[in-house]
């Protein structure tokens, strides 16, 4: 049976797999973060490569950032842009990995994974919103992933959600992430977000150890059972997705937007995120702009892991 392994290099957790040719999970497991230097980048991706090395066909790899999947250089790496912004990546684990190597963007790769087997199949024109450290996008036209001019297209981070102030904390990546929504519950109840499953490059303060660390399931516990300021901060950060998504698809024109990430596993997100959805969709049908349906991603947190396979076999196979 050939197998391999993916990574996927997010902001909290480096999440990886031995897959099958269909994308059939063997294994996974996730080992933290190495944003501290380009060193430790090397050593996780060898170290992860060294306990499957005679197993493996190919290792497929998802990161963020603006990347040249064809070459492999890294033109920004979004929580890795202190490690790893205008490097080749192929050419920094060639010493440690000695099979072939596949990378895409995140989020492009959890569209290609939904493109493959998920919830784009057959749709000529779509796209996605995943949330998680960032808020990651990819868009397809005519059946195919969508690039752009620099490898940017559906860079959702970078959206512009106020006008004036241009610093990170009018980007979408600050205001509408999952990490966007720990953040915002924290401030809102006078607490430290340090103290929350936040991911680095948003989170300057070390941990105070003595203290528990939150995470989206306890904000979401919150959350059901309706404490004020952590139902204020969801339903603002609700409002901020429904801003990203409505202007995607007034862009674009989809059939489907699906949204995906980790928090999407949620059984209430996407019925709260429709219900504010819908208000901004009833201003501009009495001009007949077509509907657009909203839906979960199939694969939810596997989705760049599935990708990261898919972009693999679409370069060698």
């Amino acid at each position: 049976m050939t197998q391999y392994l993916a990574m996927d290099f997010g902001g909290t957790f480096v999440k990886y797999a031995l897959m099958d040719d269909e994308a059939a999970i063997l294994y996974r497991d996730q080992v933290k973060a190495p944003l501290e230097s380009t060193e430790a980048v090397v050593r996780t991706a060898g170290d992860l490569f060294a306990r499957y090395r005679d197993q493996v066909t190919g290792v497929a790899i998802s990161m963020p950032g603006v990347l040249d999947s064809d070459s492999g250089f890294a033109y920004s790496a979004g929580a890795y842009n202190k490690v790893l912004k205008e490097m080749n990546i192929f050419e920094l684990l060639k010493p440690v990995i000695t099979v072939p190597m596949a990378l895409e963007n995140d989020a492009k790769a959890a569209v290609l994974a939904e493109a493959w087997k998920g919830a784009l199949q057959d749709v000529k024109c779509g796209a996605a919103v995943i949330l998680g450290s960032g808020v990651g996008g990819g868009i397809i036209m005519d059946g195919k992933l969508q690039k752009g001019g620099h490898f940017a297209a559906g860079e959702l981070s970078g959206l512009l959600m106020q006008a004036g102030g241009y610093d990170r904390r009018t980007m979408s990546g600050y205001t509408s992430s999952t990490s966007s929504l720990l953040r915002m519950v924290a401030e809102a109840r006078g607490m430290r977000p340090a103290q929350f499953e936040i991911s680095g490059f948003m989170n300057d303060e070390e941990p105070d150890p003595s203290l528990p660390i939150y995470t989206g399931i306890d904000v979401f516990r919150w959350i059901d059972e309706g404490e004020p300021q952590t139902l204020q901060a969801y339903r603002q950060w609700l409002r901020n997705i429904v801003m990203v998504i409505f202007n995607l698809k007034m862009i674009v024109d989809p059939e489907k937007i699906v949204i995906g990430g980790g928090v999407s596993r949620n059984p209430r997100l996407l019925r709260d995120l429709q219900e504010e959805y819908d208000k901004a969709a009833a201003m501009v049908e009495p001009f007949g702009m077509p509907h657009a349906e909203l839906a979960l991603c199939h694969y939810t947190s596997d989705a760049n892991l599935v990708g990261a396979l898919y972009n693999w076999k679409l370069h060698y196979e």
